[in-house]
């Protein structure tokens, strides 16, 4: 009577030269989009560069002079890690910044609509398209396809020292 042995691995699908440039390409308009963004008036003729990040929360829109305080350095951050995210082949990491980007902007327009003047410029707006771009280059990420199980039937040795051992070390699985 013999044991069997079940393994199972992910393997990645075949590859798609044409999907993973598209990915690589809207990945980096993307990345693009969302930094530039960063630059450019959001509200009030204030960059986001300058608009400090209460105002996702707040309606007061204040002048923040440290960038990595701004909704800009949040915007920014995104894109970097939207471009890390090539790295992984699944795509999630990119879908992740590419979401966070959409809430992002709309933590922001919530706030400038319960305010006095409401007022989105192109910045905000390029914010939000960049991120919409990185969600869809997420989903062109590679999929991983479970292999189908292999069941290998091992034929114990003959009795002896051999066999002992072979039934311990079996006994632990």
């Amino acid at each position: 009577m013999g044991t069997h042995t079940v393994h199972r691995t992910g393997v990645p699908a075949r590859s798609r030269p044409g999907i993973d440039f598209g990915r690589l390409l809207l990945t980096l308009a993307g990345c693009a989009a969302v930094i530039v963004a960063a630059f450019l008036d959001w509200t009030r003729d204030v960059t986001g560069a300058d608009l400090s990040n209460h105002a996702l929360v707040k309606t007061e829109f204040f002048a923040q002079n440290d960038i990595v305080k701004s909704v800009g350095g949040i915007s920014i951050l995104l894109g970097l890690v939207a471009l890390v995210g090539l790295v992984d082949r699944t795509g999630w990491l990119t879908r992740l910044a590419g979401a966070l980007g959409i809430v992002l902007f709309v933590l922001f327009v919530i706030e400038v609509y319960r305010s006095t003047q409401h007022n989105v410029q192109v910045g905000a707006w390029l914010a939000l398209g960049g991120s919409i771009v990185l969600v869809l280059a997420g989903f062109l990420g590679q999929e991983i396809v479970e292999a189908p199980t292999v069941v290998e039937q091992v034929n114990p040795p003959a009795p002896g020292p051999e066999r002992n051992a072979f039934e311990a070390r079996n006994r632990e699985w």
